[in-house]
C-alpha cells in the first residue's frame, strides 16, 4: 500500500482582526465554520484510497502577527501538499508571505491553491505568485482526493482540475471536475475544526436569536450547485457551472438530524443559490425540516417566481420567518437588458402577498448603478418598493466582481480604473464604475437616500401600525450600528407609539440628539426628510 500523505490545509486570513467567538460582558465576535475547506476535506477523508493525515489551519484565528509561528508549528510536520483555501479577495495581500514561508520550509512541499477567489484570478495568481505550483479551478474535492491518492503529485497537477504555469502557455482552457452526486458532500466532519472556536451570526432580521449568545448552535447548509441563469453582476456560473445537482433530502435530513442531535443546532442556514429552483424538491425539503423546531434562514436571496402559497407556508412550517428576495431592480427595463435576469416586476406582489399572509417578514435585494441604467429606472425602483409593501430593503452597489459579466463588460470599455484591476482591489463598499452618463457621487448619494427613506422615513411596519416588529427592526440596525442616527430616532418613536420601554425612548432621544449634533452630514439628512430636532424633547 503506497504511503499515506500528509495534507496541512490553511484557510487564509480575511478578517481584519482575530475574532475568536468568545463571550466577553454579553458581547460574541463571530467567525463562520471554514465551510468549504470542511466540504472538500471531508470528502477526501471518505473517499481517498490511502486516507491522508490531513489538518486545517485556520489563520482567522489569530492575530496577524501570531500567523508566522502559528504557521512554522504547524509546518513542523513537514506536510507533503499545502492548500490554501482563497475565497474573499482581500485574502490575497497574505499569500505571498506566506507561501514563502512555506517554501522555505521545505521546498518539497507542493501548494496548492483553490476557492472562488482563485477560480475567477486563476492565471494572475500564477503568474505574481511564485511559491504557487497549481490553482484549482473550481470545485476542490475531486481534484485534491486524486492529488492525495497519485502516486506522482507533480504529473497529477498536470491533469485537470489544476490549472499550472506550464497548461497556460500551452495555451489550455481551464476545466473542471464535478462532484457527480451531492449525497457525498453533504456530511460535514466537524471533528476537523475546534468548533468551540466558530460562532456565526444571524443575517439580519427584526427576528434573528443571535443576542441569545448561550444558546445559539448556528450551521451551514449547502444542498445543490449550479445556476440555470446568467445575471450580469454574479460570477456563480464561472464556479458550478449552469447545470444543476442537488443532494437528496434523505441525505440533507440525515445530516441536519446528526447537526442537532450532535451539536444541538437551532439555527439553519442555506447558502444554497437556488435552493427554490426545484420547486416539488424545496417544498418537500421543508415539509420534512419541520420537526426539527430550527430557525431557518437564506441569506443568499431566493427567486421570486419559485414561491406559490404553499410553499410560504410550508417554509413558516419549517421554521422560516424571513426571507430575502432577489429581486435586484424595479424596473422591467433593467431586469431584462441589463441584469438579464429571468423577472417581470408584475410577478413580484403576488409573492410578497403569500410570504406575509403566512407571517414571513419580507426583505428584498436591490442592486444601484449599472452601466446603461437610467435615472427613471432607480426611481421606478423605489416606487415599487413604497408600493409593494417590503418590510425591509438591501441595496447594493452595482460591483464588476471578478468572473462577473460586468467585470468584463468594464474592463473591456475602460470603465475601472487601474486601482480597481488586480485581486483585492475592488471595495465593494465604494462604488467604482466609471461609466458615460453615471455620476459616482450621485449613485452614492442616491442608494444611501434610498436607504433612509424606505426602511426608515416609511418604514412599512411603521405605516401598518405593527410597531412591534419596527422597534426590533430599530434595535437590530442599532445593535450593528450604534452610530446610526436613524434607527436611534426611530427606535424612540416605535416605542413611544407603543406606549412601552420610557427608557429606550429617552437613551435613544438623546443619542439621536447626539450624534446628529456632531455630524453636519448627518444634520443635512434630518433636515431633508423633516426630522424632529432634538428629539429628546419633542413629541409625535
Amino acid at each position: 500500500m503506497k504511503k499515506s500523505k500528509c495534507i496541512l490545509l490553511i484557510v487564509l486570513p480575511y478578517m481584519v482582526a482575530p475574532t475568536k467567538a468568545v463571550i466577553s460582558k454579553g458581547v460574541r465576535s463571530y467567525l463562520a465554520f471554514p465551510y468549504g475547506l470542511l466540504t472538500v476535506a471531508s470528502y477526501v477523508k471518505a473517499q481517498a484510497v490511502n486516507t491522508p493525515d490531513l489538518c486545517i489551519l485556520d489563520l482567522n484565528l489569530y492575530a496577524h502577527d501570531e500567523i508566522p509561528n502559528v504557521l512554522d508549528q504547524h509546518l513542523a510536520s513537514k506536510p507533503d501538499i499545502v492548500g490554501l483555501s482563497f475565497t474573499f479577495d482581500v485574502s490575497y495581500k497574505h499569500m505571498k508571505a506566506i507561501t514563502k514561508q512555506i517554501k522555505g520550509n521545505d521546498s518539497e512541499t507542493t501548494i496548492v491553491v483553490g476557492g472562488p477567489a482563485a477560480t475567477v484570478s486563476c492565471s494572475e495568481i500564477l503568474e505574481e505568485q511564485q511559491y504557487i505550483d497549481a490553482v484549482c479551478y473550481s470545485e476542490g474535492e475531486l481534484a485534491l482526493c486524486r492529488l492525495a491518492d497519485a502516486e506522482d503529485t507533480r504529473e497529477a497537477l498536470e491533469h485537470a482540475p489544476w490549472v499550472t504555469r506550464a497548461s497556460l502557455k500551452e495555451g489550455k482552457n481551464p476545466t473542471t471536475q464535478y462532484v457527480d452526486s451531492l449525497d457525498d458532500v453533504i456530511a460535514i466532519d466537524y471533528r476537523l475544526v475546534n468548533i468551540a472556536a466558530y460562532s456565526m451570526k444571524e443575517a439580519f432580521s427584526p427576528y434573528s436569536s443571535y443576542k441569545e449568545v448561550e444558546s445559539i448552535k448556528q450551521f451551514f447548509l449547502v444542498t445543490s450547485r449550479g445556476c440555470p441563469f446568467k445575471c450580469v453582476f454574479c460570477a456563480e456560473p464561472a464556479f458550478h457551472g449552469s447545470a444543476m445537482r442537488y443532494a437528496s433530502i434523505d441525505s440533507i435530513i440525515d445530516h441536519v438530524e446528526f447537526l442537532v442531535d450532535e451539536y444541538g443546532m437551532n439555527v439553519l442556514t442555506f447558502y444554497d443559490d437556488q435552493l427554490l429552483l426545484n420547486q416539488e424538491r424545496a417544498k418537500e425539503l421543508f415539509r420534512r425540516l419541520a420537526r426539527f423546531n430550527l430557525r431557518i434562514e437564506m441569506p443568499n436571496g431566493v427567486t421570486v417566481v419559485y414561491i406559490d402559497s404553499e410553499m410560504a407556508r410550508l417554509m413558516k412550517e419549517a421554521g422560516v420567518d424571513t426571507i430575502y428576495l432577489a429581486i435586484e431592480s424595479g424596473s422591467d427595463y433593467v431586469l431584462r437588458e441589463i441584469i438579464k435576469k429571468p423577472l417581470i416586476v408584475s410577478k413580484i406582489r403576488p409573492t410578497i402577498e403569500a410570504l406575509q399572509q403566512n407571517d414571513i417578514f419580507v426583505q428584498a435585494f436591490f442592486i444601484i448603478g449599472f452601466p446603461g441604467e437610467r435615472e427613471e429606472d432607480r426611481q421606478e425602483s423605489l416606487k415599487i418598493i413604497k408600493t409593494l409593501g417590503l418590510d425591509w430593503s438591501l441595496f447594493n452597489f452595482a460591483t464588476p466582481l471578478r468572473g462577473s459579466e460586468l467585470h468584463r463588460i468594464c474592463r473591456e470599455n475602460g470603465w475601472i480604473d487601474e486601482e480597481n484591476l488586480g485581486i483585492g482591489d475592488v471595495d465593494m463598499t465604494e462604488y467604482v464604475i466609471r461609466a458615460p452618463g453615471i455620476d459616482p457621487d450621485h449613485i452614492t448619494r442616491q442608494i444611501y437616500k434610498m436607504n433612509l427613506e424606505v426602511n426608515f422615513v416609511e418604514n412599512h411596519r411603521m405605516k401598518i401600525g405593527d410597531y412591534e416588529t419596527a422597534a426590533q427592526c430599530f434595535q437590530e440596525v442599532v445593535d450593528r450600528h450604534p452610530d446610526h442616527p436613524f434607527a436611534h430616532y426611530y427606535l424612540a418613536q416605535a416605542n413611544k407609539m407603543m406606549e412601552k420601554h420610557p427608557q429606550i425612548v429617552d437613551e435613544s432621544s438623546r443619542r439621536f440628539d447626539e450624534l446628529v449634533s456632531k455630524d453636519p452630514d448627518w444634520m443635512a439628512q434630518v433636515e431633508m426628510f423633516g426630522l424632529n430636532y432634538p428629539q429628546a424633547n419633542s413629541q409625535i
